[in-house]
């Protein structure tokens, strides 16, 4: 039977995403942490293409998000591109863990470009049932970008407003040819996307299929996976107060 999320009592606070990528000879690594995920993407190359991937999987919201990290060897042989987002037409996101899939899109992206680090910093206020709220994206300790948005509209600054930050990728695409201006643009969206997270509670569940969201979006959500990815209780985490425990497992 399936059963709709809880509304989280987490009823106000701040969602915050942490991304920080390192590289140096033949390797790179992207971490990501937020409410509900902890995870690591480990690259080797040869300065062409990636010979060897590792996902790392520290907080899962699902027990079978863990195995999902072995659907990333599809990208052994891929060719190194400053562009994080090629990894979509190189092997089905559908199949993939979203998360480490998109950490892997950049530590690709970053072996390529040669970027010994880079940091991006997200904050989302609680997501609003109604009026606008503040999204902000810091890369490496300075504020890049800084939306108002109300539901899926952005309503400043130019040349973003009357955008819908769900649907703005292809032109984004057409209008920033600059690989980090667009990258600090896809990494935002996804952020506003995963900030709705705060709206639900899932400990009572026990499966992914009684979230009702089994469509086929990633590797858990997937009929006949769903039903036996169990929940992975007390694994989400609340950072509002706390910005600087994000990746502290780092040092």
């Amino acid at each position: 039977m399936s059963v709709s999320p809880l509304y989280s009592r987490h009823r106000s606070g701040i969602y915050r995403r942490r991304l920080r990528i390192v590289t140096g000879p033949g390797w790179a690594r992207a971490d990501l942490e937020d409410d509900p995920h902890r995870y690591g993407v480990e690259i080797r190359h040869d300065g062409e293409r990636v010979t060897a991937i590792e996902g790392i999987t520290i907080r899962t919201p699902w027990t079978l998000c863990v195995p999902a990290a072995h659907q990333l060897k599809r990208l052994v042989g891929m060719k190194l591109t400053p562009d994080a987002t090629a990894i979509f037409r190189h092997t089905p996101a559908g199949e993939q863990c979203t998360h480490m899939f998109d950490t892997a899109g950049l530590a690709i992206a970053h072996a390529a470009r040669g970027t010994a680090r880079r940091q991006y910093d997200i904050e989302a206020p609680w997501w609003k049932l109604e009026g606008p709220r503040e999204l902000r994206l810091s890369r490496d300790g300075r504020e890049l970008l800084h939306w108002t948005v109300e539901g899926q509209n952005i309503l400043a600054p130019e040349p973003y407003a009357g955008r819908s930050w769900q649907k703005m990728l292809p032109w984004a695409r057409e209008t920033f040819s600059d690989a980090d201006e667009l990258e600090a643009i896809v990494v935002l969206r996804r952020a506003v996307m995963i900030s709705g997270s705060r709206t639900v509670t899932l400990d009572p569940l026990e499966n992914a299929a009684q979230t009702g969201h089994v469509n086929g979006s990633c590797f858990v959500f997937r009929s006949g996976i769903a039903e036996h990815a169990l929940r992975m209780p007390n694994s989400t985490r609340d950072f509002t107060d706390t910005p600087d425990a994000l990746l502290a497992d780092l040092g």
